[in-house]
Parts: structure tokens; C-alpha cells; sequence
């Protein structure tokens, strides 16, 4: 509970922050390149998440990585949460703030779960087809699981769509194992 009341109150701070200078969506920009690296590389990962590793030292890596590539107001931002130890809650806070940016934007994010990675084509129509159902805007968040051998699961707030092929296999065992349906007549 401590770890989602931090995350809140250091992404609306970082939300304010953007909104005061007017770059909302350079900040979101970074924010979505940070949550990716910290999603795809294991050093990041392994830096952000090392208690051994002194905040002077993380706060010049950080410097040295992100100085030419994100903007001033978020490379303050890492190194606050570096002098703060704070860094290892990054993950929360940037999914924080993504959730205060579609929260104003009337979006909300859809997870999905596939089996392969999604076309364009798919993304569109599932995308479609989600706003229809909820009515507001979607926003997708995607996760590889070749385990559900097909289709996709889709979770929108509290509902599940789950039109994976396990689910499906798992279905007709079990109608299998129930018998054969009463004739109609």
C-alpha cells in the first residue's frame, strides 16, 4: 500500500511539473521510452533495482544515458529519485503517471496477452472494437505468453475477454467430459 501511495504522489508531482512548462507530451514521450528500456533491458533493470549501488553514481549514469536523450525536467526527475532512493519504484510511478495521462485523455488501457506479437491490422480492429465495448478511448498494453497457443486474452478494467485457444481446448474437454448433448427434438 506505501510503495502505490509513493508512486502517486511522485508521478502527480512529475505531472505538475510538465504541465507547468507546457511539455506534457515530451515528458510522456520519455516516460514511455523509460518504461520500455526498463521492460527490455536487464542492466536498467539490475541498476534501477541494486540497493548497492550509491545514488551518486546512479544519478551519473543517469546523466551519461539520458542527458542528450530525455528532456531536463525528467532527467531531474531520475536523479531526485536516485538522491531520494526512490529509483527502484520508477516502474510504478512512470505506469502512474501513464494512468494520470489517460485518466485526463478519457483513455483507458486495455492489457492484452497474446500468443504472437500483433499485427497492425489486429491492433486496430481490437483496439475498435474495445472503445465500441467501453466507450472510451483504448490504450494497449501488450504481453508475449506463447503458452496460450492462440487468440488473445484481454482484461478492461474488471472484464476478461479470453478468446485463447487454451481456454477454448479447455471448453470443449470439459463439455467432452460432461457427454453428449440431449438430442433436440
Amino acid at each position: 500500500m506505501k510503495d502505490i501511495r509513493v508512486a502517486q504522489r511522485y508521478s502527480t508531482a512529475l505531472y505538475q511539473a510538465a504541465a507547468e512548462q507546457k511539455i506534457i507530451d515530451k515528458i510522456a514521450a520519455d516516460v514511455s521510452y523509460l518504461l520500455e528500456l526498463a521492460e527490455t533491458s536487464d542492466e536498467f533493470g539490475e541498476l534501477i533495482h541494486d540497493p548497492l549501488i550509491s545514488p551518486e553514481f546512479k544519478k551519473e549514469i543517469f546523466q551519461n544515458l539520458f542527458s542528450s536523450r530525455v528532456d531536463p525536467l525528467m532527467l531531474g526527475f531520475l536523479t531526485m529519485l536516485a538522491d531520494k532512493q526512490r529509483e527502484r519504484g520508477l516502474v510504478a510511478i512512470l505506469d502512474k503517471f501513464q494512468s494520470i495521462l489517460d485518466e485526463q485523455a478519457e483513455r483507458i488501457e486495455a492489457q492484452v496477452t497474446a500468443a504472437t506479437e500483433l499485427g497492425e491490422t489486429q491492433r486496430t480492429a481490437l483496439i475498435e472494437k474495445l472503445s465500441v465495448y467501453s466507450g472510451q478511448t483504448v490504450r494497449l498494453k501488450i504481453d508475449i505468453d506463447p503458452s496460450i497457443q492462440g487468440g488473445f486474452i484481454a482484461k478492461l478494467g474488471d472484464t476478461v475477454f479470453d478468446g485463447s485457444i487454451t481456454t477454448q481446448l479447455e471448453r470443449m474437454k470439459l463439455q467432452l467430459a460432461r457427454g453428449p448433448l440431449p438430442a433436440r427434438g
